[in-house]
């Protein structure tokens, strides 16, 4: 067979007594090697660039006369409403498009998955491990993100004004609320965008799908909205955001632990997807 075209099979290990020890070390030694990968590589440039530049965009906007509007944190609270929004849609998804579908894709197109699989490490353990590595990247980068878009949302009319605000104030518990809307934000898509890049060779085509499906969530009936990252999301807005159509199907939003658990739930179910997958997969470079 030509170099050109070269294809490995690889089968998995098999059954074995779970050794918890070892795959924590291996599973700690998985998330090193990709964290390094994920922060310093080139593909942490497109991560970088979609978390700051909302955060110029602010503080642009902050530096400006548009703050007169408002007269002072409290009131600018709706306006950070609706700019977290479109920050969610495209800056938080489309980072875990890039870091999350590249996972192993990249390691196909560079011809090095089978390293990998090659070795004594179960499936699923590259699965979590690679996984963890990419949401960890992520969520430290969108965690200061979202605090210094916060931050300078509310700074425009002075520290002693914002310091009240988050401690006398709802300021502080929004900021949480944001803070970890984020967080489950980079973990429900990240698993949706791993689990889509051990299926699809084009992340376009991911992308199309899995947006166009968030994106008609309101529309949908109450049973498949919870079949969405979304939908979850949504009920954890500290200050809601409302959707207005006339096609719009009117669901009651979960409670906050409600969409916390749901979220986590889902998160692991597509993760458990992307294990059994993985534990079929073939690599074929020359399809690539």
């Amino acid at each position: 067979m030509s170099a050109n075209n070269t294809f490995v099979r690889t089968l998995p290990a098999t059954a074995t007594p779970l050794d918890f020890d070892l795959l924590s070390r291996q599973i700690l030694g998985i998330l090193r090697l990709e964290l390094r990968r994920n922060l310093l590589s080139r593909r942490a440039f497109a991560l970088y660039f979609l978390a700051l530049f909302p955060v110029f965009v602010m503080a642009v906007w902050a530096a400006t006369p548009l703050t007169e509007e408002f007269d002072g944190p409290a009131q600018v609270t709706k306006m950070f409403a609706m700019f977290f929004v479109p920050y969610l849609r495209v800056s938080i998804f489309l980072s875990t498009l890039f870091l999350f579908m590249s996972l192993f894709r990249s390691e196909i197109l560079e011809r090095s998955l089978h390293y990998y699989f090659l070795t004594p490490v179960r499936r699923e353990v590259l699965v979590i491990g690679k996984y963890l590595a990419a949401l960890f990247a992520c969520c430290g980068t969108y965690l200061l993100s979202t605090a210094a878009l916060y931050l300078l949302a509310c700074l425009p009319w002075g520290v002693s004004e914002l310091l009240r605000y988050l401690f006398q104030g709802p300021g502080l518990g929004n900021l949480v609320a944001y803070l970890g809307t984020a967080v489950l934000a980079c973990a429900g898509y990240g698993a949706v965008f791993l689990l889509a890049g051990l299926f699809f060779r084009n992340p376009v085509i991911a992308a199309f799908l899995v947006y166009t499906w968030e994106s008609i969530n309101f529309l949908l009936p109450s049973l498949l909205k919870k079949v969405s990252v979304i939908f979850y999301l949504q009920a954890l807005y500290p200050i809601p955001v409302e959707v207005k159509s006339l096609l719009a199907v009117v669901a009651d939003p979960p409670p906050v632990w409600a969409s916390i658990f749901g979220l986590l739930v889902f998160t692991a179910l597509v993760l458990g997807a992307a294990c059994w997958r993985a534990r079929r997969m073939e690599v074929a470079y020359g399809a690539d």
